[in-house]
Protein backbone atom coordinates (compact mmCIF):
# COMPACT_ATOMS: atom_id res chain seq x y z
CA UNK A 1 0.00 0.00 0.00
CA UNK A 2 1.05 3.63 -0.47
CA UNK A 3 2.06 6.08 2.22
CA UNK A 4 -0.53 6.72 4.90
CA UNK A 5 -1.92 10.08 6.03
CA UNK A 6 -0.12 9.65 9.35
CA UNK A 7 3.21 9.27 7.57
CA UNK A 8 2.51 12.21 5.32
CA UNK A 9 1.75 14.48 8.29
CA UNK A 10 5.44 14.40 9.18
CA UNK A 11 6.43 16.42 6.13
CA UNK A 12 6.68 20.22 6.04
CA UNK A 13 4.43 22.06 3.54
CA UNK A 14 5.46 24.70 1.08
CA UNK A 15 3.73 28.06 0.60
CA UNK A 16 1.26 29.02 -2.10
CA UNK A 17 2.45 32.60 -2.37
CA UNK A 18 0.44 35.82 -2.49
CA UNK A 19 -1.27 34.96 -5.75
CA UNK A 20 -4.23 36.48 -7.56
CA UNK A 21 -6.81 34.49 -5.58
CA UNK A 22 -5.26 35.58 -2.30
CA UNK A 23 -5.30 39.23 -3.37
CA UNK A 24 -8.96 38.98 -4.31
CA UNK A 25 -9.91 37.36 -1.01
CA UNK A 26 -7.96 40.04 0.85
CA UNK A 27 -9.92 42.69 -1.09
CA UNK A 28 -13.17 41.02 -0.05
CA UNK A 29 -11.98 40.97 3.57
CA UNK A 30 -11.20 44.69 3.39
CA UNK A 31 -14.78 45.33 2.25
CA UNK A 32 -15.94 43.28 5.24
CA UNK A 33 -13.69 45.34 7.52
CA UNK A 34 -15.18 48.58 6.27
CA UNK A 35 -18.72 47.26 6.82
CA UNK A 36 -17.86 46.31 10.39
CA UNK A 37 -16.01 49.37 11.65
CA UNK A 38 -18.18 52.01 9.97
CA UNK A 39 -20.38 53.61 12.65
CA UNK A 40 -19.38 50.78 14.98
CA UNK A 41 -20.29 52.80 18.05
CA UNK A 42 -23.54 54.09 16.57
CA UNK A 43 -25.88 51.59 18.23
CA UNK A 44 -26.64 51.97 21.92
CA UNK A 45 -25.40 49.05 24.02
CA UNK A 46 -27.51 45.89 24.35
CA UNK A 47 -28.19 44.40 27.81
CA UNK A 48 -25.57 41.66 27.30
CA UNK A 49 -23.01 44.04 25.84
CA UNK A 50 -23.33 46.37 28.80
CA UNK A 51 -23.03 43.56 31.32
CA UNK A 52 -19.87 42.01 29.87
CA UNK A 53 -18.32 45.43 29.21
CA UNK A 54 -18.93 46.36 32.86
CA UNK A 55 -17.10 43.25 34.04
CA UNK A 56 -14.25 44.01 31.65
CA UNK A 57 -13.92 47.45 33.23
CA UNK A 58 -14.11 45.87 36.68
CA UNK A 59 -11.18 43.64 35.73
CA UNK A 60 -9.22 46.67 34.53
CA UNK A 61 -10.01 48.82 37.56
CA UNK A 62 -9.51 46.20 40.28
CA UNK A 63 -7.26 43.52 38.78
CA UNK A 64 -9.78 40.92 39.96
CA UNK A 65 -11.22 38.32 37.65
CA UNK A 66 -13.07 35.03 37.93
CA UNK A 67 -15.02 33.00 35.41
CA UNK A 68 -18.70 33.94 35.63
CA UNK A 69 -20.56 31.49 33.48
CA UNK A 70 -23.67 33.66 33.31
CA UNK A 71 -21.77 36.02 30.98
CA UNK A 72 -20.20 33.10 29.06
CA UNK A 73 -16.53 32.57 28.27
CA UNK A 74 -13.77 34.76 29.73
CA UNK A 75 -11.88 35.60 26.52
CA UNK A 76 -13.58 38.92 25.76
CA UNK A 77 -13.03 40.20 29.30
CA UNK A 78 -9.29 39.63 29.00
CA UNK A 79 -9.13 41.24 25.57
CA UNK A 80 -11.27 44.24 26.43
CA UNK A 81 -9.41 44.83 29.67
CA UNK A 82 -6.40 45.48 27.46
CA UNK A 83 -8.37 47.48 24.86
CA UNK A 84 -10.01 49.71 27.47
CA UNK A 85 -6.67 50.22 29.19
CA UNK A 86 -5.00 51.36 25.96
CA UNK A 87 -7.67 53.40 24.14
CA UNK A 88 -10.35 53.87 26.80
CA UNK A 89 -13.92 52.56 27.17
CA UNK A 90 -16.61 53.37 24.62
CA UNK A 91 -19.22 51.56 22.58
CA UNK A 92 -16.78 51.59 19.66
CA UNK A 93 -13.83 50.10 21.54
CA UNK A 94 -16.13 47.64 23.31
CA UNK A 95 -17.06 46.04 19.97
CA UNK A 96 -13.74 46.44 18.19
CA UNK A 97 -12.27 42.99 18.94
CA UNK A 98 -15.33 41.11 17.71
CA UNK A 99 -15.50 43.36 14.63
CA UNK A 100 -11.87 42.64 13.73
CA UNK A 101 -12.34 38.89 14.11
CA UNK A 102 -15.44 39.04 11.92
CA UNK A 103 -13.59 41.14 9.36
CA UNK A 104 -10.74 38.62 9.17
CA UNK A 105 -13.10 35.65 8.79
CA UNK A 106 -13.32 35.82 4.94
CA UNK A 107 -9.59 35.05 4.82
CA UNK A 108 -10.39 31.57 6.16
CA UNK A 109 -11.84 30.71 2.74
CA UNK A 110 -8.25 30.34 1.51
CA UNK A 111 -7.84 27.30 3.74
CA UNK A 112 -10.21 25.42 1.42
CA UNK A 113 -8.52 26.35 -1.86
CA UNK A 114 -7.34 22.79 -2.52
CA UNK A 115 -10.95 21.58 -2.59
CA UNK A 116 -12.81 24.49 -4.20
CA UNK A 117 -12.48 26.33 -7.48
CA UNK A 118 -11.23 29.91 -7.30
CA UNK A 119 -14.67 31.40 -7.91
CA UNK A 120 -16.08 29.16 -5.15
CA UNK A 121 -13.41 30.36 -2.70
CA UNK A 122 -14.37 33.93 -3.54
CA UNK A 123 -18.02 33.04 -3.03
CA UNK A 124 -17.30 31.68 0.44
CA UNK A 125 -15.31 34.81 1.31
CA UNK A 126 -18.06 37.06 -0.04
CA UNK A 127 -20.78 35.52 2.12
CA UNK A 128 -18.58 35.67 5.22
CA UNK A 129 -17.86 39.32 4.48
CA UNK A 130 -21.23 40.81 3.54
CA UNK A 131 -24.05 38.62 4.86
CA UNK A 132 -26.15 41.08 6.92
CA UNK A 133 -26.64 38.77 9.90
CA UNK A 134 -22.90 38.04 10.14
CA UNK A 135 -22.11 41.74 9.78
CA UNK A 136 -24.65 42.67 12.47
CA UNK A 137 -23.25 40.25 15.02
CA UNK A 138 -19.67 41.13 14.10
CA UNK A 139 -20.66 44.58 15.39
CA UNK A 140 -22.04 43.15 18.62
CA UNK A 141 -20.04 42.59 21.81
CA UNK A 142 -21.01 38.98 22.24
CA UNK A 143 -18.98 35.77 21.95
CA UNK A 144 -21.20 33.87 19.48
CA UNK A 145 -19.35 35.21 16.43
CA UNK A 146 -16.02 34.43 18.10
CA UNK A 147 -16.72 30.76 18.85
CA UNK A 148 -18.10 30.26 15.34
CA UNK A 149 -15.12 31.99 13.71
CA UNK A 150 -12.51 30.11 15.73
CA UNK A 151 -14.25 26.82 14.98
CA UNK A 152 -14.40 27.46 11.24
CA UNK A 153 -10.71 28.38 11.12
CA UNK A 154 -9.83 25.34 13.24
CA UNK A 155 -11.75 23.15 10.81
CA UNK A 156 -9.96 24.81 7.91
CA UNK A 157 -6.58 24.14 9.53
CA UNK A 158 -7.48 20.47 9.89
CA UNK A 159 -8.39 20.40 6.20
CA UNK A 160 -5.08 22.08 5.45
CA UNK A 161 -3.26 19.53 7.61
CA UNK A 162 -4.69 16.75 5.45
CA UNK A 163 -3.87 18.65 2.27
CA UNK A 164 -0.29 19.57 3.12
CA UNK A 165 0.49 16.71 5.49
CA UNK A 166 1.77 18.81 8.37
CA UNK A 167 1.20 18.43 12.09
CA UNK A 168 1.72 22.15 12.60
CA UNK A 169 -1.76 22.77 11.19
CA UNK A 170 -3.16 20.20 13.63
CA UNK A 171 -1.60 22.07 16.54
CA UNK A 172 -2.90 25.36 15.16
CA UNK A 173 -6.38 23.85 15.03
CA UNK A 174 -6.07 22.69 18.65
CA UNK A 175 -5.15 26.22 19.75
CA UNK A 176 -8.13 27.65 17.84
CA UNK A 177 -10.48 25.09 19.42
CA UNK A 178 -9.11 26.10 22.82
CA UNK A 179 -9.85 29.75 21.99
CA UNK A 180 -13.36 28.70 20.98
CA UNK A 181 -13.83 27.12 24.42
CA UNK A 182 -12.60 30.31 26.10
CA UNK A 183 -15.03 32.35 24.00
CA UNK A 184 -18.22 30.42 24.78
CA UNK A 185 -19.27 27.13 26.25
CA UNK A 186 -21.18 25.98 23.18
CA UNK A 187 -17.82 25.10 21.59
CA UNK A 188 -18.77 21.63 22.86
CA UNK A 189 -21.69 21.65 20.42
CA UNK A 190 -19.30 22.35 17.55
CA UNK A 191 -17.37 19.18 18.34
CA UNK A 192 -20.65 17.26 18.36
CA UNK A 193 -21.61 18.80 15.00
CA UNK A 194 -18.24 17.76 13.60
CA UNK A 195 -18.74 14.22 14.86
CA UNK A 196 -22.19 14.04 13.29
CA UNK A 197 -21.03 15.51 9.97
CA UNK A 198 -18.09 13.09 9.95
CA UNK A 199 -20.48 10.17 10.43
CA UNK A 200 -22.59 11.31 7.47
CA UNK A 201 -19.49 11.75 5.31
CA UNK A 202 -18.30 8.25 6.23
CA UNK A 203 -21.74 6.91 5.35
CA UNK A 204 -21.45 8.67 1.99
CA UNK A 205 -18.09 6.99 1.38
CA UNK A 206 -19.33 3.55 2.40
CA UNK A 207 -22.51 3.70 0.33
CA UNK A 208 -21.05 2.38 -2.93
CA UNK A 209 -24.04 2.50 -5.29
CA UNK A 210 -23.15 1.21 -8.78
CA UNK A 211 -19.70 0.05 -7.73
CA UNK A 212 -18.46 -3.52 -7.83
CA UNK A 213 -16.68 -2.83 -4.54
CA UNK A 214 -18.86 -2.84 -1.43
CA UNK A 215 -18.47 -0.29 1.31
CA UNK A 216 -16.99 -2.94 3.59
CA UNK A 217 -14.47 -3.91 0.91
CA UNK A 218 -13.54 -0.27 0.40
CA UNK A 219 -12.97 0.13 4.13
CA UNK A 220 -10.94 -3.07 4.47
CA UNK A 221 -8.68 -2.03 1.61
CA UNK A 222 -7.73 1.06 3.58
CA UNK A 223 -6.59 -0.74 6.69
CA UNK A 224 -2.78 -0.65 7.00
CA UNK A 225 -0.90 -3.78 6.02
CA UNK A 226 1.91 -5.34 8.05
CA UNK A 227 4.58 -3.04 6.62
CA UNK A 228 2.50 0.02 7.47
CA UNK A 229 1.81 -1.25 10.97
CA UNK A 230 5.50 -1.84 11.51
CA UNK A 231 6.30 1.69 10.39
CA UNK A 232 3.63 3.10 12.69
CA UNK A 233 5.08 1.22 15.65
CA UNK A 234 8.53 2.62 14.91
CA UNK A 235 7.08 6.15 14.90
CA UNK A 236 4.72 5.67 17.82
CA UNK A 237 6.81 7.90 20.05
CA UNK A 238 6.58 10.76 17.57
CA UNK A 239 2.82 10.44 17.28
CA UNK A 240 2.40 10.24 21.05
CA UNK A 241 4.55 13.35 21.35
CA UNK A 242 2.24 15.24 19.00
CA UNK A 243 -0.80 14.11 20.98
CA UNK A 244 0.81 15.23 24.24
CA UNK A 245 1.77 18.58 22.71
CA UNK A 246 -1.80 19.08 21.46
CA UNK A 247 -3.20 18.37 24.93
CA UNK A 248 -0.68 20.73 26.54
CA UNK A 249 -1.53 23.51 24.10
CA UNK A 250 -5.27 23.14 24.69
CA UNK A 251 -4.95 23.04 28.48
CA UNK A 252 -2.48 25.94 28.58
CA UNK A 253 -4.71 28.25 26.56
CA UNK A 254 -7.87 27.30 28.44
CA UNK A 255 -6.18 27.51 31.85
CA UNK A 256 -4.69 30.92 31.15
CA UNK A 257 -8.06 32.49 30.37
CA UNK A 258 -10.21 30.63 32.93
CA UNK A 259 -7.84 30.92 35.91
CA UNK A 260 -8.81 33.59 38.48
CA UNK A 261 -6.83 36.79 38.98
CA UNK A 262 -6.36 38.96 42.04
CA UNK A 263 -3.88 41.69 43.01
CA UNK A 264 -3.84 40.51 46.64
CA UNK A 265 -0.56 38.64 47.39
CA UNK A 266 -2.28 35.93 49.44
CA UNK A 267 -5.27 35.43 47.07
CA UNK A 268 -5.92 32.43 44.85
CA UNK A 269 -4.86 33.65 41.43
CA UNK A 270 -2.88 32.70 38.35
CA UNK A 271 0.16 34.85 39.05
CA UNK A 272 0.29 33.81 42.71
CA UNK A 273 0.25 30.18 41.60
CA UNK A 274 3.01 30.70 39.03
CA UNK A 275 5.29 32.62 41.41
CA UNK A 276 4.62 30.31 44.36
CA UNK A 277 4.55 26.67 43.19
CA UNK A 278 3.02 25.52 46.47
CA UNK A 279 -0.11 27.53 45.60
CA UNK A 280 -0.37 26.24 42.04
CA UNK A 281 -2.47 23.14 42.90
CA UNK A 282 -4.96 25.41 44.69
CA UNK A 283 -5.25 27.62 41.61
CA UNK A 284 -5.79 24.55 39.43
CA UNK A 285 -8.48 23.20 41.77
CA UNK A 286 -10.27 26.56 41.82
CA UNK A 287 -10.14 26.89 38.04
CA UNK A 288 -11.38 23.36 37.42
CA UNK A 289 -14.21 23.82 39.92
CA UNK A 290 -15.28 27.08 38.23
CA UNK A 291 -15.25 25.50 34.79
CA UNK A 292 -17.18 22.43 35.94
CA UNK A 293 -19.81 24.62 37.59
CA UNK A 294 -20.18 26.70 34.45
CA UNK A 295 -20.48 23.81 32.02
CA UNK A 296 -22.88 21.99 34.33
CA UNK A 297 -25.03 25.12 34.41
CA UNK A 298 -25.22 25.37 30.63
CA UNK A 299 -25.44 21.67 29.80
CA UNK A 300 -26.51 19.82 32.92
CA UNK A 301 -29.80 21.50 33.74
CA UNK A 302 -33.26 20.60 32.57
CA UNK A 303 -34.49 22.13 29.33
CA UNK A 304 -37.24 24.71 29.68
CA UNK A 305 -39.89 25.02 26.97
CA UNK A 306 -39.18 28.70 26.45
CA UNK A 307 -40.87 31.11 24.02
CA UNK A 308 -43.79 31.37 26.47
CA UNK A 309 -44.87 27.82 25.62
CA UNK A 310 -45.99 25.08 27.97
CA UNK A 311 -44.09 22.16 26.48
CA UNK A 312 -40.74 21.52 24.83
CA UNK A 313 -42.12 20.76 21.35
CA UNK A 314 -44.12 23.97 21.13
CA UNK A 315 -41.20 25.95 22.52
CA UNK A 316 -38.85 24.44 19.96
CA UNK A 317 -41.21 25.12 17.07
CA UNK A 318 -41.59 28.70 18.26
CA UNK A 319 -37.83 29.29 18.41
CA UNK A 320 -37.31 27.49 15.10
CA UNK A 321 -39.98 29.64 13.48
CA UNK A 322 -38.36 32.82 14.75
CA UNK A 323 -34.95 31.61 13.56
CA UNK A 324 -36.31 30.90 10.09
CA UNK A 325 -37.93 34.33 10.08
CA UNK A 326 -34.57 35.95 10.83
CA UNK A 327 -32.89 33.89 8.10
CA UNK A 328 -35.65 34.89 5.67
CA UNK A 329 -35.17 38.57 6.45
CA UNK A 330 -31.38 38.76 6.53
CA UNK A 331 -29.89 35.61 4.99
CA UNK A 332 -32.32 34.43 2.32
CA UNK A 333 -29.87 34.55 -0.63
CA UNK A 334 -27.25 32.72 1.40
CA UNK A 335 -29.67 30.04 2.54
CA UNK A 336 -31.08 29.46 -0.95
CA UNK A 337 -27.63 29.26 -2.51
CA UNK A 338 -26.38 26.93 0.24
CA UNK A 339 -29.18 24.52 -0.68
CA UNK A 340 -28.34 24.93 -4.37
CA UNK A 341 -24.68 24.30 -3.68
CA UNK A 342 -25.35 21.23 -1.54
CA UNK A 343 -27.90 19.66 -3.90
CA UNK A 344 -25.63 20.22 -6.87
CA UNK A 345 -22.66 18.79 -5.02
CA UNK A 346 -24.54 15.78 -3.69
CA UNK A 347 -26.51 14.80 -6.76
CA UNK A 348 -25.08 16.51 -9.86
CA UNK A 349 -21.36 15.79 -9.57
CA UNK A 350 -19.78 12.44 -10.49
CA UNK A 351 -17.84 12.55 -7.23
CA UNK A 352 -19.04 14.86 -4.50
CA UNK A 353 -16.42 16.82 -2.57
CA UNK A 354 -16.41 15.80 1.08
CA UNK A 355 -15.58 19.32 2.26
CA UNK A 356 -18.79 20.73 0.81
CA UNK A 357 -20.91 17.88 2.19
CA UNK A 358 -19.32 18.17 5.64
CA UNK A 359 -19.91 21.94 5.87
CA UNK A 360 -23.49 21.56 4.62
CA UNK A 361 -24.32 18.85 7.16
CA UNK A 362 -22.72 20.95 9.90
CA UNK A 363 -24.68 24.05 8.95
CA UNK A 364 -28.09 22.54 8.24
CA UNK A 365 -28.16 20.58 11.49
CA UNK A 366 -27.24 23.81 13.32
CA UNK A 367 -30.28 25.55 11.82
CA UNK A 368 -32.49 22.79 13.21
CA UNK A 369 -30.59 22.14 16.44
CA UNK A 370 -29.77 25.49 18.00
CA UNK A 371 -33.41 26.52 18.56
CA UNK A 372 -33.72 23.41 20.74
CA UNK A 373 -30.87 24.45 23.03
CA UNK A 374 -31.76 28.11 23.54
CA UNK A 375 -33.74 29.53 26.46
CA UNK A 376 -34.06 33.15 25.32
CA UNK A 377 -34.32 33.88 21.63
CA UNK A 378 -31.67 35.93 19.88
CA UNK A 379 -30.89 36.03 16.19
CA UNK A 380 -27.26 35.40 17.08
CA UNK A 381 -27.90 31.66 17.35
CA UNK A 382 -28.10 31.50 13.55
CA UNK A 383 -24.50 32.73 13.33
CA UNK A 384 -23.58 29.18 14.35
CA UNK A 385 -25.30 27.86 11.22
CA UNK A 386 -24.44 30.54 8.68
CA UNK A 387 -20.68 30.38 9.08
CA UNK A 388 -20.34 26.73 7.97
CA UNK A 389 -23.10 27.22 5.37
CA UNK A 390 -20.88 29.82 3.69
CA UNK A 391 -19.07 26.88 2.04
CA UNK A 392 -22.02 25.35 0.13
CA UNK A 393 -23.41 28.87 -0.40
CA UNK A 394 -20.12 29.87 -2.02
CA UNK A 395 -20.42 26.85 -4.32
CA UNK A 396 -23.97 27.90 -5.19
CA UNK A 397 -22.91 31.50 -5.83
CA UNK A 398 -20.17 30.31 -8.18
CA UNK A 399 -22.76 28.27 -10.09
CA UNK A 400 -24.89 31.37 -10.53
CA UNK A 401 -21.86 33.40 -11.63
CA UNK A 402 -21.00 30.79 -14.26
CA UNK A 403 -24.60 30.76 -15.42
CA UNK A 404 -24.52 34.54 -15.83
CA UNK A 405 -21.23 34.35 -17.72
CA UNK A 406 -22.48 31.62 -20.02
CA UNK A 407 -25.77 33.45 -20.63
CA UNK A 408 -23.89 36.24 -22.39
CA UNK A 409 -23.49 33.92 -25.36
CA UNK A 410 -26.99 32.42 -25.13
CA UNK A 411 -30.42 33.71 -26.05
CA UNK A 412 -31.99 36.83 -24.59
CA UNK A 413 -34.31 34.86 -22.31
CA UNK A 414 -31.43 33.08 -20.59
CA UNK A 415 -29.57 36.35 -20.15
CA UNK A 416 -32.68 38.07 -18.72
CA UNK A 417 -33.22 35.29 -16.19
CA UNK A 418 -29.59 35.36 -15.14
CA UNK A 419 -29.64 39.13 -14.79
CA UNK A 420 -32.83 38.94 -12.72
CA UNK A 421 -31.20 36.47 -10.31
CA UNK A 422 -28.15 38.73 -9.91
CA UNK A 423 -30.32 41.78 -9.27
CA UNK A 424 -32.43 39.92 -6.71
CA UNK A 425 -29.44 38.53 -4.80
CA UNK A 426 -27.54 41.82 -4.84
CA UNK A 427 -30.61 43.87 -4.00
CA UNK A 428 -31.68 41.68 -1.09
CA UNK A 429 -28.20 41.69 0.46
CA UNK A 430 -27.72 45.44 0.01
CA UNK A 431 -31.18 46.33 1.32
CA UNK A 432 -30.83 44.06 4.33
CA UNK A 433 -27.40 45.49 5.11
CA UNK A 434 -28.52 49.10 4.96
CA UNK A 435 -31.77 48.73 6.88
CA UNK A 436 -30.92 45.94 9.31
CA UNK A 437 -27.37 46.91 10.23
CA UNK A 438 -27.17 50.69 9.84
CA UNK A 439 -30.43 52.61 9.55
CA UNK A 440 -32.65 50.47 11.79
CA UNK A 441 -30.41 48.35 14.05
CA UNK A 442 -32.64 48.67 17.13
CA UNK A 443 -36.17 48.61 15.72
CA UNK A 444 -38.81 46.19 16.94
CA UNK A 445 -39.37 45.11 13.32
CA UNK A 446 -35.68 44.16 12.98
CA UNK A 447 -35.60 40.42 13.74
CA UNK A 448 -31.87 40.62 14.47
CA UNK A 449 -32.50 43.10 17.30
CA UNK A 450 -33.04 40.98 20.39
CA UNK A 451 -35.61 42.16 22.96
CA UNK A 452 -32.99 43.43 25.43
CA UNK A 453 -31.70 45.92 22.85
CA UNK A 454 -32.75 49.47 23.80
CA UNK A 455 -34.92 50.95 21.08
CA UNK A 456 -33.92 54.55 21.80
CA UNK A 457 -30.57 56.21 22.28
CA UNK A 458 -30.34 57.59 25.80
CA UNK A 459 -26.60 58.26 25.55
CA UNK A 460 -26.94 62.04 25.17
CA UNK A 461 -28.47 62.09 28.65
CA UNK A 462 -25.89 59.75 30.18
CA UNK A 463 -23.06 61.41 28.26
CA UNK A 464 -23.40 64.53 30.41
CA UNK A 465 -21.74 62.51 33.17
CA UNK A 466 -18.46 62.68 31.27
CA UNK A 467 -18.50 66.48 31.44
CA UNK A 468 -19.34 66.84 35.12
CA UNK A 469 -17.30 69.06 37.38
CA UNK A 470 -14.51 67.15 39.13
CA UNK A 471 -15.63 68.46 42.53
CA UNK A 472 -19.25 67.39 42.13
CA UNK A 473 -20.50 66.09 45.47
CA UNK A 474 -22.99 63.30 46.07
CA UNK A 475 -24.19 60.66 43.60
CA UNK A 476 -23.89 61.51 39.93
CA UNK A 477 -26.89 59.32 38.96
CA UNK A 478 -30.02 58.65 40.97
CA UNK A 479 -32.22 55.65 40.10
CA UNK A 480 -35.82 55.97 41.26
CA UNK A 481 -38.69 53.51 41.60
CA UNK A 482 -39.35 49.97 42.81
CA UNK A 483 -38.95 48.64 39.26
CA UNK A 484 -35.35 49.84 39.12
CA UNK A 485 -34.37 49.62 42.78
CA UNK A 486 -33.92 46.50 44.93
CA UNK A 487 -35.28 46.19 48.46
CA UNK A 488 -31.78 45.46 49.67
CA UNK A 489 -28.50 46.05 47.84
CA UNK A 490 -26.50 43.17 46.37
CA UNK A 491 -23.28 42.22 48.14
CA UNK A 492 -21.19 42.65 44.99
CA UNK A 493 -21.45 42.90 41.23
CA UNK A 494 -22.58 45.66 38.93
CA UNK A 495 -22.59 49.12 40.52
CA UNK A 496 -24.68 50.69 41.81
CA UNK A 497 -25.50 47.68 43.96
CA UNK A 498 -28.95 49.03 44.80
CA UNK A 499 -30.25 48.63 41.25
CA UNK A 500 -32.17 45.74 39.69
CA UNK A 501 -29.83 44.49 36.97
CA UNK A 502 -32.52 42.91 34.80
CA UNK A 503 -34.40 46.20 34.57
CA UNK A 504 -31.60 48.77 34.41
CA UNK A 505 -28.88 47.23 32.25
CA UNK A 506 -27.12 48.51 30.16
CA UNK A 507 -27.14 51.75 32.17
CA UNK A 508 -24.46 50.36 34.51
CA UNK A 509 -22.03 50.30 31.59
CA UNK A 510 -22.53 54.00 30.90
CA UNK A 511 -22.22 54.92 34.57
CA UNK A 512 -18.92 53.03 34.71
CA UNK A 513 -17.73 54.29 31.32
CA UNK A 514 -17.91 57.84 32.66
CA UNK A 515 -16.43 56.85 36.05
CA UNK A 516 -19.58 58.10 37.75
CA UNK A 517 -21.29 57.13 41.01
CA UNK A 518 -24.90 56.12 41.60
CA UNK A 519 -27.52 55.91 44.32
CA UNK A 520 -31.13 54.76 44.58
CA UNK A 521 -34.53 55.72 45.93
CA UNK A 522 -37.32 53.14 45.83
CA UNK A 523 -40.07 55.77 46.03
CA UNK A 524 -40.59 59.28 44.73
CA UNK A 525 -40.81 60.42 48.35
CA UNK A 526 -37.35 58.99 48.94
CA UNK A 527 -36.16 60.69 45.80
CA UNK A 528 -37.46 64.00 47.10
CA UNK A 529 -35.45 63.56 50.30
CA UNK A 530 -32.31 62.69 48.34
CA UNK A 531 -32.77 65.66 46.03
CA UNK A 532 -33.11 67.90 49.05
CA UNK A 533 -29.60 67.04 50.20
CA UNK A 534 -27.76 66.29 46.95
CA UNK A 535 -27.82 67.38 43.32
CA UNK A 536 -27.49 64.33 41.07
CA UNK A 537 -26.63 65.21 37.49
CA UNK A 538 -28.93 62.54 36.01
CA UNK A 539 -32.11 61.05 37.48
CA UNK A 540 -33.47 57.86 35.89
CA UNK A 541 -36.92 56.39 36.57
CA UNK A 542 -39.68 54.38 34.90
CA UNK A 543 -41.92 56.60 32.82
CA UNK A 544 -44.82 55.79 35.18
CA UNK A 545 -43.15 58.01 37.82
CA UNK A 546 -42.85 61.04 35.57
CA UNK A 547 -45.99 62.76 36.88
CA UNK A 548 -44.51 62.81 40.39
CA UNK A 549 -40.95 63.62 39.32
CA UNK A 550 -41.65 66.38 36.81
CA UNK A 551 -42.64 68.98 39.46
CA UNK A 552 -39.67 68.26 41.71
CA UNK A 553 -37.18 68.31 38.81
CA UNK A 554 -38.18 71.56 37.15
CA UNK A 555 -34.56 72.57 36.66
CA UNK A 556 -33.84 69.37 34.77
CA UNK A 557 -34.24 68.60 31.08
CA UNK A 558 -36.35 65.51 30.41
CA UNK A 559 -35.56 62.77 27.89
CA UNK A 560 -37.76 59.75 27.18
CA UNK A 561 -36.32 56.43 25.99
CA UNK A 562 -37.19 52.76 25.81
CA UNK A 563 -34.68 50.43 27.46
CA UNK A 564 -35.85 47.48 25.34
CA UNK A 565 -36.96 47.06 21.73
CA UNK A 566 -40.52 47.68 22.91
CA UNK A 567 -41.95 48.88 26.19
CA UNK A 568 -39.74 49.52 29.25
CA UNK A 569 -40.22 53.27 28.89
CA UNK A 570 -37.85 55.29 31.04
CA UNK A 571 -37.37 58.99 31.74
CA UNK A 572 -33.97 60.64 32.08
CA UNK A 573 -33.73 64.00 33.84
CA UNK A 574 -30.51 65.91 33.15
CA UNK A 575 -29.49 68.84 35.35
CA UNK A 576 -28.55 71.51 32.86
CA UNK A 577 -28.20 74.09 35.63
CA UNK A 578 -25.19 72.37 37.13
CA UNK A 579 -21.68 73.42 36.13
CA UNK A 580 -20.73 70.23 34.30
CA UNK A 581 -17.61 71.71 32.70
CA UNK A 582 -15.73 72.35 35.89
CA UNK A 583 -15.05 75.91 34.63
Amino acid sequence: MGGSPLDALDSVPGGDGFDQLTRRVVAVALVGLALRVALLGGRVSHFDEGRVAWWSMHFLDTGQFEYRYIIHGPLVQHVNKFVFGVVGPSDFTMRLFVALVGAALPLSALLFREHLAHDEVLGVAAFLAVNPLLVYYSRFFRSTLLVAAFSLVAFGLLVRAADERSFRYVHGAVVLVAFAFTAKENAVVYLLCWAGASALVVDHLLFRTGSEESGVDWLVDRFPDEDDRSRYRSRLGRYVGHVVLAVVLFVAVAFYFYAPRSPAPDAVGLWQGLTNPTQFPTVVDRTVADVVDGFEYWFGGSTEPGCDKENLVDGYLCYLGRSLETLRDYALPMMVLSVVGFVTERYARPEARLLVLFAAYWGFVSVLGYPLGTDIYGGWIMVNALIPLAVPAGVGLALVARWVRDSLDDDAVSFALAALVVVLVTGLVATSLVTGVYTNPTGDDNTMAQYAQPADDFRPAMGVLGDRAPDHEGPDVLFVGERYVRESPRRDGLEPLCTSISKTLPLHWYVTMHDATGDCARTTEGASETLGSTDPIVVVAPASHSDDLDPMLEGYERHDARLRTRGSEAVFYVDRRADTTGG
